[in-house]
């Protein structure tokens, strides 16, 4: 056993071995991809028996979806938090440049949480998703809750699905790992404009 195993095991704690394995996974992600990350690979990392990281992820596909429910809860906290700290902006710009940054900061994560979303629809990343979205929809309120019961929700609608297409053309026009940001300014200004002026 390696030297930086050992010293690994001796900072490992039983009362936050969840969040050191998710921390593991992510940093496992991020660097290697999807298909660098695995049961045994966290337990390298992290110097806890398999055995353990067992106990909590049941198989691959189980900590897989836990990142991308983890994700979805951190994108949430980081519109939330955009919003309710606006200064002199639009909610919708607010939380639409909030989702934007996350993609920024956390590629890999984000392109995780939908490919898990779309491709498996298991319960608990529907959900993730769904609360996340409830976010937006909060945001969107601020700027359009006076116009009928429905606007906020249909507003934020429209803005959660171009906001996909914005990341995911904003990633095919930036540098390997990050965002082009003309691209996501351009996009975010021309969506208040189509939606201040129906």
């Amino acid at each position: 056993m390696t030297s930086a195993v050992l010293a690994r095991r001796r900072s490992y704690h039983v009362g936050n071995v969840r969040s050191q394995l998710s921390s593991a996974a992510r940093g496992l992600l991020e660097s290697e991809g999807a298909s660098g990350l695995s049961l045994r690979a966290i337990a390298r990392r992290t110097g806890v028996a398999l055995g353990t990281v067992y106990y909590h992820y049941a198989d691959k596909n189980a900590l897989l979806s836990g990142l991308a429910v983890e994700g979805f809860h951190d994108l949430a906290e980081a519109m939330r938090e955009a919003t309710d700290a606006r200064e002199g902006i639009s909610g919708l710009r607010a939380a639409g440049l909030a989702y934007l940054d996350f993609v920024r900061r956390r590629p890999a994560v984000y392109g995780l949480m939908y490919e898990i979303r779309d491709a498996s629809r298991r319960p608990e990343v529907v959900e993730a998703e769904e609360a996340a979205f409830a976010e937006m929809v909060r945001a969107v309120a601020f700027d359009f809750g006076g116009r009928s019961p429905v606007a906020p929700r249909q507003v934020a609608q429209a803005i959660w699905a171009c906001a996909r297409g914005i990341a995911a053309l904003a990633i095919a026009r930036g540098q390997p790992g990050g965002l082009d940001a003309q691209t996501v300014d351009e996009a975010v200004r021309g969506l208040e404009i189509l939606v201040a002026n129906p």
